[in-house]
């Protein structure tokens, strides 16, 4: 009796072998394209390259009091002290850079506010062109905060020294990134504070005591003390510790650093 089916031949049975591993390649491929387009890392909000659906371990809040000119050795400093926390600072963690003086009356807008990107370095070249990302990261990211360093430093002499007014700003205006893990505030400043709510130039330290309480408890906060040799008068001893009091009863302060004028 004749069979129904006919035995493949070696010619057919080879295309058949070759089709499916054809088919299991492309498959593949696919497979791995649509993982690779739908990776967390590749939805990133094109504007402040901030990412949602990656973790951010810390957002960096810098004030820096543009109310007097800073000098040859504060800006260097302060670029230092940004490099370096840049230099630091982990994939998709935010930096928020203020200035404060008189045209604000407290914070101004952001002068930049980015989460840090992946680094050509950071990005696998298999899945990434290293040349567009390390591209994206200085023109998006790197040469902005340049900017933003060279803006905030360049300021002159205000009449109006608003700290108390920036730092209530950064609570009342939500400033803090809620899906940031730590909170690092950064406040750079000869710490006059000399406004409507209260003038070191009239009542010293007890200016400080008066200030009224704000909510920064999230925010472990830094201050870099600009010394000023004009205001050495000012500059005392009782108005640190009264600093030192009052923004350790409204955030978690670590330390007040003097830099030289």
């Amino acid at each position: 009796m004749r069979s129904g089916t006919r035995r493949l031949s070696a010619e057919d049975r080879k295309g058949v072998i070759i089709f499916a591993a054809g088919s299991v390649i492309l498959l593949a491929l696919v497979v791995f394209a649509m993982v690779v387009l739908r990776a967390p890392e590749r939805d990133y909000n094109r504007v402040t390259l901030c990412n949602d659906n990656l973790p951010r371990a810390e957002q960096h809040l810098v004030v820096v009091d543009a109310s007097d000119t800073l000098s040859p050795h504060q800006r260097q400093f302060l670029r230092a002290h940004l490099s370096g926390l840049l230099d630091a600072a982990a994939v998709n963690d935010r930096f928020s850079i203020f200035v404060l003086d008189e045209r604000y009356h407290g914070l101004s807008d952001p002068v930049v506010d980015l989460c840090k990107p992946p680094s050509g370095e950071d990005v696998n070249a298999l899945t990434a062109n290293r040349h567009f990302v390390q591209s994206l990261y200085r023109e998006r990211f790197e040469q902005p905060l340049d900017r933003a360093i060279a803006a905030a430093v360049a300021a002159g002499e205000q009449p109006v020294s608003p700290i108390f007014e920036a730092l209530s700003d950064l609570a009342a205006l939500n400033r803090i990134d809620p899906a940031a893990q730590n909170v690092r505030l950064t406040i750079v400043s000869d710490m006059i504070q000399n406004s409507r709510a209260g003038s070191v130039f009239k009542r010293g330290a007890a200016a400080i005591d008066q200030l009224p309480l704000i909510d920064l408890r999230r925010a472990s906060t830094r201050v870099y003390w600009l010394d000023r040799e004009k205001y050495q008068q000012y500059q005392t001893a009782d108005l640190e510790h009264s600093w030192q009091e009052y923004l350790g009863s409204v955030s978690r302060f670590e330390q007040i650093q003097r830099v030289r004028d």
